[in-house]
Order: structure tokens, then C-alpha cells, then sequence
């Protein structure tokens, strides 16, 4: 899985309550979208926003969601089907064990970023990463490693349905490919800056909670939910010597050997393929560690073998237009233009209890002389004004700082799509090839130089090519 974060992550998206539905209560851009062996005929857009998969168009007849039967509850005035699975696994012989997802370098496109008209944006690259570019531009997609492995154990099997739970180092062998929280999430990821090259990054990624999937062996849809962390290296460019052309905001691994960071001149592994002059990379050759910004980049939760998309909205109290990714922010109380969870910017600049003269002044969360409720712990994701009313409306605007790879804040683009797709029959207990996409909102850090460098707090969108395979 890959925020920045980006994130690697590549493995499977939640899926979302269905039932079968009529043929006569279709309409014409229905699909077939699963929760674990249940489909329910829904728009695509109904389906995404419930978390289902979308198995695409089709009839729940049969079911494309798994091996079933049907059991029939029966009252004096309905019949009532509901499709469960039961009996024993049918993944193959002997039952799975486990779930292997590895990263690939991908080729061609895989979403789209529309605009209000209809028009197209830009495409969005198989394999690539987007989020910020907005005002530090730096070369986009930032391109996610390969070779990243994330494995799950099988934790149930009924029919063909999998619930799939995180697995730990001891069960994997290596922090690198264990999916429990702290588990690293595939190799450093070089984030080189073009336009500000003291920016460039290295980002460190791992598994802010356990990883849960649900899958179908037969078809090969999966969903994850794993929330991504980025600890965030600005590097600017390690390598400035004659052979090593470009920005190198990671160590290399080249020949086995460090070149860079800490470790420079020691043994190393790539942990990745040379993609381009920023790979190979490996833990073996971390970063220099003074250059830890101490911050993290949240990324995505939700991968899917489907299609998610993410359609923007107008705030017409506050003004902002096309906002993907709203935070309560304080344009119109206090005017000073930050989001609520900021204590870090000085009380000048923010509103903190520090800055409190008297109960409501000079901010609306003042409660008395340097007291209120100004010191909010986090950031809150909102949808709408109405969302904001922390601190007695001190951020009452929901808002995001601008939208990043997606233009800048009031720009034209409204909705952002990426297209998985499902590895098929996993039976064969062989390899097969997916991909696994999410589009994604990412938190203010609060780190003024990160948040102006990644548009931030804004939308993200990332797909992992890769090759999924159950195992023994």
C-alpha cells in the first residue's frame, strides 16, 4: 500500500450490505455490488458510498458474489430471501491459509480527474500517486514502489467468501511484509520536488492500524481497510555527484550497496526496482534521521479491486468551491485562516487558549483569561458547514486548503475516479494480476512547510498494480 503516503497499501476495499433486487427494479447503469456473498443491484455511485464492490454490470442471478444458499423466512403477508454463505471453503484444496498482495510497476491509465463540464483534467497513471502540486509543484504521479509484499491471514472461509485479519512479524518472518499496526508498508518512497528541490522527500510508510480484507477466491474483488501513515524525511537531494543525475531524496541500493543517509557504504537489498533515478530503495539504507519532520502523512484507508470516486461539493457560506476534502477551518469568525487542531502555529496566528483575554475574546472559544476550549486535539473532517461548531463556532467554515494535483482551491475539477481490478479465479493457488485503487482526503499536519509543499489538508488518489495469490 501508498499519500502520500501513498502509500502502498495494495490489497483489498470494505464491502458494503446488499440483497438481490428484481429484474423490473433495475435501472439501466445498475451493477452488481457485493458485501461478503451478498449482491444487491445499485448504481455505481450508491454502491461506492455504501463501501460495497462493484462486481460491474450483471444480474444477482446467479450470484456473483460467492457460493450460497438460500433460506426463506415466511410471515402471513411477505416472503422474505436472503442469500448467505454457507458450507465448507471452496478456495482450493487444502484450505487457504494466507493472502499475498505484491506491488508492480504499472503501465497505462487507471482513473480520471473530471471537470465541472465534463471534460477531462488529466488521467491518472497506473501506479502513480497524487496529492499536492498545488503551490510547491514537484513532479507528478510521485511513482509508488514495486515489490512490496503485504500478507493477511485467512481468518474465515465459507464457500468462496474470505474475512481475512492482519498477520504479525512472527507469522510473516519480517516487519516489511506483516500486516498488523506498525508494519512497515512497502520500500521508502522518494518524493523529489522539482520546483523546490530543498523539499524533496523520503517518506517511511507503515500500517497506522491492523489491516482487515474481505475477498472472494472465485472472482478475485477485494476490499481493504488499513489506514496508511507516512513519516515524512525532507531529504532535499543526497546524491550530487556525476552518477547520480536528478533528485535522490531516499538512499540508493544499487549493487548492494548504501549510497546515502546513515548507512552509506554499508550492505544493502533493494527493496524496489529502478524505476527511475529515485530507486532503488531499501530499509537498509534509511534516511539521515535529522532530517525527520516529525509529522505524519495520513493515507488511504479503503483500497478496492472495484472503482471509488470521490465528487466534489460547494461551500457557498464560506465561498470555496470543488471542495473534496473538507476540515473546519476559521475564515469567517476570527479571520486568521487556520484549520481547528492547530496547536502549533503561535497564538498570534491561531486561535489558542493562550491568546485568551476574556470569556469571547478575541475568539469565540475563549472562555476567560487564558482559558476555553481554543486548544482542540485533531483536525475534523466535515461535509459541511453545519459540521463546524467546536469552540462555539470558532472554525465555521469546511473548507480544504486548496486541491492539490487536482487544481487549485475554486478550480474546475469535480470528481476524481480510479478503477481497480479484480485478480480472478485464485484457486489455482498461482499468481494473478490486480490492482488495487483509492481515492482518499488527507489531514492538515500542521507543519507549515509540509502543508503549503503538499496542498494540505486536500484530496489524494493512488492505484497499486501488483499480483495477488492465496496460499497454503
Amino acid at each position: 500500500m501508498k499519500p502520500l503516503l501513498a502509500v502502498q497499501l495494495a490489497a483489498l476495499m470494505l464491502a458494503a450490505l446488499a440483497g438481490a433486487a428484481p429484474a423490473s427494479a433495475r435501472s439501466p447503469t445498475a451493477i452488481q455490488c457485493c458485501h461478503a456473498a451478498v449482491c444487491r443491484l445499485k448504481t455505481t455511485g450508491a454502491c461506492q458510498k455504501s463501501g460495497g464492490i462493484d462486481m460491474g454490470p450483471g444480474t444477482c442471478n446467479p450470484n456473483p458474489c460467492g457460493g450460497a444458499t438460500t433460506t426463506t423466512s415466511t410471515t402471513t403477508t411477505s416472503s422474505t430471501t436472503t442469500t448467505m454463505p454457507t458450507g465448507p471453503c471452496q478456495c482450493g484444496t487444502p484450505d487457504p491459509t494466507r493472502l499475498q498482495f505484491t506491488t508492480a510497476i504499472g503501465s497505462g491509465n487507471c482513473g480520471v480527474a473530471t471537470k465541472s463540464d465534463g471534460t477531462t483534467f488529466r488521467t491518472l497513471a497506473c501506479g502513480g500517486l497524487y496529492t499536492g502540486g498545488g503551490q510547491q509543484i514537484f513532479a507528478l504521479p510521485v511513482i509508488t514502489p514495486d515489490m512490496g509484499t503485504s500478507i493477511a491471514k485467512v481468518a474465515s472461509c465459507a464457500s468462496t467468501s474470505l474475512t481475512l485479519a492482519a498477520a504479525s512479524s512472527g507469522d510473516t518472518g519480517s516487519l516489511r511484509t506483516c500486516t498488523q499496526a506498525g508494519c512497515l508498508f512497502g520500500a521508502p518512497l522518494p518524493v523529489p520536488n522539482t520546483n523546490a528541490t530543498a523539499l524533496s522527500s523520503c517518506v517511511i510508510n507503515s500500517l497506522a492500524a491492523d489491516l482487515t480484507v474481505t475477498a472472494d477466491c472465485a472472482s478475485g474483488a477485494a476490499a481493504l481497510n488499513v489506514p496508511i501513515k507516512g513519516e515524512i524525511f525532507i531529504t532535499g537531494d543526497l546524491l550530487t555527484d556525476a552518477a547520480h543525475p536528478g533528485i535522490q531524496p531516499c538512499p540508493l541500493c544499487e549493487a548492494g550497496i548504501c549510497h546515502g543517509g546513515p548507512n552509506d557504504g554499508m550492505g544493502c537489498t533493494p527493496g524496489d526496482s529502478a524505476q527511475n533515478t529515485a530507486y532503488p530503495t531499501s530499509h537498509d539504507c534509511p534516511p539521515p534521521p535529522d532530517r525527520d519532520a516529525m509529522v505524519m502523512l495520513s493515507g488511504p484507508a479503503l483500497l478496492t479491486t472495484g472503482t471509488m470516486s470521490k465528487t466534489a461539493v460547494n461551500n457557498t457560506a464560506s465561498g470555496q468551491v470543488n471542495v473534496f476534502c473538507g476540515f473546519c477551518r476559521d475564515i469567517n469568525a476570527f479571520g486568521s485562516g487556520c484549520f481547528e487542531g492547530d496547536l502549533v502555529t503561535p497564538a498570534t496566528g491561531c486561535p489558542r487558549n493562550s491568546g485568551c483575554t476574556g470569556a469571547g475574546a478575541p475568539y469565540r472559544c475563549c472562555t476567560g483569561f487564558g482559558t476555553g476550549t481554543c486548544d482542540q486535539p485533531s483536525p475534523k473532517a466535515c461535509t459541511s458547514n453545519a459540521d463546524c461548531t467546536d469552540g462555539s463556532g470558532t472554525w465555521p467554515d469546511c473548507e480544504q486548503r486548496d486541491g492539490g494535483a487536482f487544481g487549485p482551491a475554486g478550480g474546475t475539477v469535480r470528481t476524481i475516479t480510479e478503477t481497480g481490478s479484480p485478480a480472478g479465479n485464485m484457486t489455482d493457488r498461482a499468481g494473478h494480476a490486480a490492482t488495487l485503487a483509492s481515492v482518499f482526503c488527507i489531514p492538515p499536519t500542521f507543519n507549515a512547510t509540509l502543508d503549503a509543499g503538499f496542498d494540505l489538508p486536500g484530496p489524494g488518489a493512488v492505484t497499486y498494480p501488483g499480483v495477488a495469490q492465496l496460499l497454503p
